[in-house]
């Protein structure tokens, strides 16, 4: 005789299915990996400009304007909203992508917000004006302090090295006498280098970096690499020179034998404050909040073609990518906030010195791996974690400023730099990676310090930066004091970090604001 279900057992029998179900799933994802996703630029819109162009045949979508901003990466939103907040609102930006941010770019995820590339901000010192006028207005900085909110919580770094995690990335763990003593003295003598100054009475090395001394006896460094200079000094401790790889690799993409020594130094003693100002999306952050402050001036998936001097001024061709046409801009000034190398494709009048000098700029490629993972609560990861003897660079924790205890599931960037001399030769090879090599490249490094943290990875996604830096090479320097990379032609202004040099959030935006500040005539 059968009895009726009770309203209890038919819902503990529902639960139990979905439990099982939730089993199954979690079954599922521990064996099967996710499909990484390719994100990056459009290819096909920035490798157009190498294909003729003929302007007669760009139709009348002619629009006349004072100031074009060409790239909407930091410089070019620096340029912008230094000019609106002039009242110079005469001006336009354009953008090849869809969206601006340059190597600030950003993605989300279920968890949140996660950086594509350009993941902190140094606090910035006295010498960083601009930077700090734009972080005093959006609130990070006010009576001489940056918000507790963005300074980076602790545990900050860490390094994994012998089977365990060690604070901190100079590895002292399991070191030598020799290698201590040779970590210590190179850092005592960066320490000191902070408080130096010139004969010409400046700092030794300070950001912008155009405000450095000109001593000689900080100069010469520009004329030899790193390498040179751990030889000089007698630092070959192998554990040091992994180190300065690290740091090289993370700031500028490169190595000790590639970089100027000054570069390496700079790097250490620019900087007084230790601090990093740190959000879920990286700078990403700082470029939404400048984009917001000019959206109406931008005019995103452009891709300039071509520009003629006239005498009014230039006029420039775009591929307008969402209207399917090309577009003609009439403007009196121009700031050139790409990257430099695109100037001999779309300015057929640059002057043979200055494509000369542009041909010597030279760009990293970087790679991206953003990693879902839905349990990794209990590894109470610091923000930066570091494995020692990698020539990639580890992962940032995009969750870690989250208040009280963080998720389980966390979002983990991968960032991997091919420092090769061959840059071109680096870039080819990462974009022959498959999405599923990709992925096997990011988890073989994670596996190091994580054996079992594969089972739990939820999503997978790439992102690939064919020149996402300038290098700071040997002679970097002289080269760019010996000749005006700030000015193309008449009216005719560079910005972006690569005529600095170095690729990182102060020099764009100095280089930004100054290029607005000659625009300005001041």
């Amino acid at each position: 005789m059968s009895q009726d279900i009770s309203r209890r057992g038919f819902l503990k029998g529902l639960l139990g299915l979905f439990g099982l179900a939730a089993g199954l799933s979690w079954l599922r994802l521990g064996n099967k990996r996710p499909i990484c996703r390719i994100e990056g630029p459009h290819l096909d819109r920035g490798h157009a400009v190498r294909q003729p162009f003929y302007p007669q045949s760009s139709g009348n979508n002619t629009r006349t304007i004072d100031t074009a901003i060409i790239g909407g990466g930091i410089s070019g939103l620096s340029a912008a909203w230094y000019l609106q907040k002039k009242d110079k609102s005469d001006f336009a930006l354009f953008e090849l992508e869809d969206r601006t941010a340059g190597n600030a770019q950003w993605g989300e995820n279920r968890n949140g917000r996660y950086p594509w590339g350009a993941h902190y901000l140094p606090t910035p010192g006295s010498d960083a004006v601009y930077v700090r006028e734009l972080l005093t207005e959006m609130g990070v900085f006010a009576n001489g302090k940056f918000s507790e909110e963005v300074l980076v919580h602790e545990p900050e770094e860490r390094l994994y090295i012998y089977g365990t995690w060690q604070t901190g990335l100079v590895p002292w763990l399991g070191a030598r006498e020799a290698d201590r003593e040779q970590m210590q003295r190179f850092l005592l003598e960066t320490g000191k280098l902070r408080h130096a100054r010139g004969r010409d009475g400046k700092r030794a090395f300070t950001i912008p970096l155009s405000l450095s001394s000109r001593d000689e006896k900080f100069r010469r460094f520009d004329r030899m690499t790193a390498a040179q200079y751990l030889e000089e000094n007698k630092l070959t401790s192998q554990r040091l020179a992994w180190y300065i790889d690290y740091v090289l690799r993370d700031e500028y993409g490169s190595n000790r034998h590639n970089t100027s020594a000054w570069a390496l130094l700079h790097y250490f003693s620019a900087r007084s404050e230790a601090h990093n100002l740190v959000w879920p999306e990286g700078n990403g952050f700082i470029a939404e909040y400048l984009r917001k402050q000019v959206l109406t001036k931008i005019s995103s998936a452009m891709a300039l073609r071509q520009i003629e001097k006239v005498s009014a001024g230039y006029r420039l061709y775009f591929t307008n990518h969402r209207e399917k046409r090309v577009d003609t801009i009439a403007a009196r000034n121009i700031i050139f906030a790409a990257p430099k190398f695109i100037l001999p494709y779309v300015y057929p009048e640059l002057n043979a010195a200055y494509k000369a000098r542009v041909s010597q700029y030279i760009y990293s490629p970087w790679l991206t791996v953003n990693l879902l993972v839905n349990h990794f609560g209990p590894l109470e990861p610091a923000w930066d974690n570091v494995t020692f003897g990698s020539k990639s660079l580890g992962y940032v924790v995009a969750e870690h400023q989250r208040a009280g205890k963080l998720p389980h599931a966390r979002t983990l960037t991968f960032f991997h730099a091919f420092d090769h001399d061959d840059t071109l030769q680096s870039r080819r090879r990462m974009w022959a990676m498959s999405p599923a090599e990709i992925a096997e490249f990011a988890l073989a490094e994670l596996r190091r310090p994580h054996p079992e943290m594969e089972n739990h990875v939820e999503e997978i996604g790439a992102y690939r930066w064919a020149h996402a830096m300038v290098r700071p090479v040997p002679g970097f320097l002289s080269a760019r004091e010996s000749f005006d990379h700030t000015r193309i032609d008449r009216a005719f202004f560079a910005a972006h970090s690569d005529i600095s040099g170095m690729s990182n959030f102060e020099e764009a935006q100095f280089r930004g604001v100054e290029a607005a500040r000659r625009v300005m005539g001041i």
